[in-house]
C-alpha cells in the first residue's frame, strides 16, 4: 500500500473515531432525530459553497458520466444516511463502547454483497481477516 494511502486510512479512522465521540456526546443534548437534522444543516451549510465553488467540476461530472453513476451516489447517500440515522439512534440508548465496534461491522455487508454481485473472490487471507475482526468485534461488545 502506498504512503500516501496510509495516511489518508489513518486520517480516516481518526475522524470517524472523533466523530462517534462527538456524537455520543452530542445525544447528551439532542434526542437522535434532532442530532441527524442538525448534522444534515451543518453539512448542507458546509458543503453547498463547496459544491458551488466546484459547480463546473460537478455539472461536467453529472454530464459526462453515465446516468447510473449519479443514480449510484443517490442511493449512497440514501442509504448512508438512513444508516447514520439509525446508529444515532442505537447510539443514544446504548454505550458507545458496544455501539460504535457493532456499527463498524458495515465491511462485512460490503463484503459479502462484492462478493454476491461484483465477483469479487474470496481468499484465504480475505476469510481468516474476516473471522479474526468477527473475533475482536466479539470481544469488545462483551
Amino acid at each position: 500500500m502506498e504512503l500516501a494511502s496510509v495516511i489518508f486510512l489513518l486520517l480516516a479512522i481518526f475522524g470517524w473515531g472523533m466523530g462517534a465521540f462527538f456524537d455520543k456526546i452530542s445525544l447528551k443534548y439532542l434526542d437522535p432525530s434532532g442530532a441527524f437534522y442538525v448534522r444534515s444543516l451543518f453539512m448542507i451549510i458546509i458543503f453547498a459553497p463547496l459544491v458551488a465553488w466546484k459547480y463546473g467540476a460537478t455539472r461536467q461530472a453529472l454530464l459526462g458520466s453515465d446516468k447510473l453513476g449519479p443514480l449510484f451516489v443517490l442511493g449512497s447517500v440514501i442509504v448512508s444516511m438512513g444508516g447514520v440515522f439509525f446508529y444515532l439512534k442505537a447510539l443514544s440508548g446504548g454505550a458507545a463502547t458496544k455501539i460504535v465496534p457493532l456499527t463498524s461491522t458495515y465491511p462485512f455487508v460490503t463484503f459479502a454483497l462484492a462478493v454476491l454481485f461484483l465477483g469479487e473472490n474470496i481468499t484465504l487471507n480475505k476469510f481468516v481477516g474476516t473471522m479474526l475482526l468477527s473475533g475482536g468485534i466479539y470481544f469488545i461488545t462483551k
